[in-house]
């Protein structure tokens, strides 16, 4: 019997290619390649797992069209000559064997390539010096360099690249590719009056601009043939005050859609930090953010549409597709914390999919110099260990016992009990969840509250022996004699050491966020972190007024927190970087400017403190040697308190190294 999701399991041709269902892996990049761009096996298996999955289109993210002089990230997939085939045409047989349609992204950083890594300046329609390449100059103790406005032969030479590119897809079995010309990139740059200040036939009226993507488009057609489908990003709206519009997309769209045979519509740009939210949405964000711009497409192209940013799951994808708004669903996220998530709703399980909790590792690890991760699927990027994502059976059963029911400790007792351990579970509290709870308690943050049930629900199907309400001992693990021990114990919140911090009117702040505390109606904040953010923006939300105090001098930068911090402000917020927190008194609370000196008094009638958390070093100790000690795993916050993601990952690894 077939799945109730219809709509996304209907098959769909474009030119002689039939795509089995209407979901895309949407375009990454895991940095497995080699240094000069060859795909690699490991990279190759990367993209195996949606694949395998069964997710209809697998594409590759930001190919480059000239992998010599224009990368703006480590290695990226090189498309510049022939020698990239034979990968190429390996990773077309890999998305063949599971029925899947392989794609790439072909792209071209214009002016955003990357001085440090190509040695080169930048090109683009305009001659500019980025923001970043200002960050990026000063990290690297340098001047900034400036872009080179393209001359008319850099124009024509840069078009061929990407024709060449996408012939080169063809060449190799591919049936399609997707053209970047969205989040200014350079084909974006051209379009957009933020970036083109061009005099000449490129630049100017929109018309004008939209000559570079023009030209492109009908070169890929000419040299690619009828049989072959060309996908096309854009960015709807680029969100910038200067960058272009929704209105003059639109107009942008009419003169492609007789050249392209999808669009997929993201938003945004990634040439200014604070607009990548808009095409990689965050997790205060909610679902499917970019699809009223897909279905206003919808209504005035006849290209297929495809939709981007913010689709968590088949149920998102099923209401779009079944109420016309676009064709086909692109996911990333989603998929890399699922990849199997496809199948799983075409058996009727979406309670068994793995959601994506938005936590933005994924964009930590590859915006560093490290391979892609997953904070909730430790597998990701891990492939090769993890062969077609199955876990190694225990060689030997063991006895396993497991300290604490946060997130380290049930994700290590469902690997354990997965591989075939016997595992004992033990909870202090009378229910698992660990500081996952606090953690998800925002109301915004749906995404991490739904992958706090999906894990409490693995844990309590999968783990035979969980002993809520119960404290574990050295003498207790003496009776049961385990053979190994994961101690995952979590971390206690810090409360500072100053007068004043035993008054009734002080609390942590997750307290607060937990209701698990009575607030007044004008509240001081300490702490700019997460917590004290997140702590400050609840808070605004029921009409107190806030003030949020921090010993930074600068609380933005915190990624997704600054949106939160902008919103505070919005709603009359005080903040007070470089403060230091003296003395509690029950009507107002004593700070010291950290830049001044200066001591001021400010008025408030409950104090809620984030000051950050330490590890239970006492409870650790007590474990410790009560196995051999390689025995004994320390996991999670029990051994340096970090993130949900770091936990998860600290607990994964302990369960599959015993």
């Amino acid at each position: 019997m077939g799945s109730d999701y219809i709509h996304v399991f209907s098959p769909i041709t474009i030119r002689g290619v039939e795509y089995k269902n209407r979901v895309e892996l949407a375009p990454t990049s895991p940095k497995f390649t080699s240094k000069e761009g060859y795909l690699t096996k490991e990279h190759i298996d990367y993209f195996r797992a949606a694949a395998r999955g069964g997710t209809a289109i697998i594409t590759l993210g930001n190919c480059s069209v000239d992998i010599a002089h224009a990368q703006d990230e480590p290695r990226q997939v090189g498309l510049d000559n022939d020698d990239y085939l034979m990968g190429m045409g390996r990773f077309v047989d890999m998305c063949d064997r599971y029925g899947a349609i392989g794609s790439m992204e072909i792209n071209h950083a214009g002016l955003d390539a990357l001085y440090d890594f190509n040695g080169v300046p930048a090109i683009g329609p305009t001659s500019f010096i980025l923001e970043r390449e200002i960050l990026r100059a000063k990290l690297a103790g340098r001047e900034p360099v400036p872009a080179i406005e393209m001359t008319i032969d850099m124009i024509h030479a840069v078009q061929r690249m990407y024709i060449e590119a996408a012939y080169r897809c063809k060449r190799s079995g591919m049936k399609m590719c997707l053209v970047h010309g969205g989040h200014t990139n350079l084909i974006g740059q051209f379009s957009s009056p933020l970036y083109n200040r061009r005099k000449d036939e490129y630049g100017g009226s929109l018309e004008n601009r939209a000559r570079f993507a023009i030209e492109i488009l009908d070169g890929i057609r000419n040299r690619c043939g009828q049989d072959f489908v060309i996908e096309f990003r854009i960015s709807a709206d680029e969100m910038h005050p200067d960058g272009m519009h929704f209105d003059e997309t639109k107009e942008y769209m009419q003169m492609l859609d007789e050249k392209i045979d999808i669009v997929n519509v993201s938003c945004g740009i990634h040439t200014e930090r604070k607009y990548f939210r808009y095409w990689s949405p965050n997790m205060y964000m909610s679902d499917m953010v970019n699809v009223p711009y897909a279905r206003e497409l919808k209504k005035i192209l006849k290209c297929k549409i495809n939709t981007v940013a913010g689709i968590c799951n088949l149920d998102n994808a099923e209401r779009i597709i079944s109420e016309g708004w676009a064709d086909f669903v692109s996911m990333a996220r989603p998929l890399m914390a699922d990849p199997e998530m496809v199948r799983k709703y075409a058996f009727n399980k979406p309670e068994e999919v793995r959601p994506c909790a938005r936590c933005d590792y994924c964009s930590r690890r590859i915006n560093g110099i490290r391979t892609v991760g997953c904070g909730i699927n430790p597998m990701l990027g891990r492939e090769s260990e993890f062969r077609d994502g199955n876990l190694p059976p225990a060689p030997d059963k063991k006895k396993v016992v497991v300290i604490g029911a946060g997130p380290a400790g049930m994700v290590a007792s469902i690997v354990l009990s997965k591989r075939g351990h016997d595992v004992t579970l033990f909870e202090k509290e009378n229910d698992i969840g660990g500081h996952l709870e606090e953690a998800a308690s925002m109301d915004i943050k749906i995404h991490m509250r739904r992958y706090r049930d999906y894990i409490k629900r693995q844990t309590r199907n999968q783990v035979a022996d969980i002993r809520t309400g119960t404290c574990a001992t050295p003498e207790l693990l003496k009776e049961l004699n385990p053979d190994a021990l994961v101690v995952a114990v979590g971390a206690s919140h810090c409360m500072p050491e100053i007068p004043g911090i035993d008054l009734p009117h002080v609390h942590w702040a997750a307290d607060a966020e937990m209701g698990r505390c009575e607030t007044g109606d004008n509240i001081a904040v300490i702490g700019g972190g997460w917590l004290g953010i997140e702590c400050a923006f609840t808070q605004t939300e029921k009409n107190a007024k806030v003030s949020l105090f921090s010993r930074r001098p600068n609380l933005a930068g915190i990624k997704a927190a600054d949106e939160l911090l902008s919103r505070i402000k919005e709603k009359g917020a005080a903040v007070f970087p470089s403060h230091r927190l003296d003395e509690i008194l029950p009507d107002r609370i004593i700070c010291t400017n950290l830049n001044t000196g200066e001591r001021i008094e400010h008025e408030c009638d409950t104090v809620l403190i984030s000051a950050g958390m330490r590890p239970r070093i006492e409870e650790v100790e007590k474990f410790r040697h009560v196995l051999p000690e390689t025995e004994v795993y320390i996991c999670g916050d029990a051994k340096q308190p970090r993130t949900v993601p770091d936990a998860v990952i600290d607990g994964f690894n302990a369960a599959v190294n015993i």
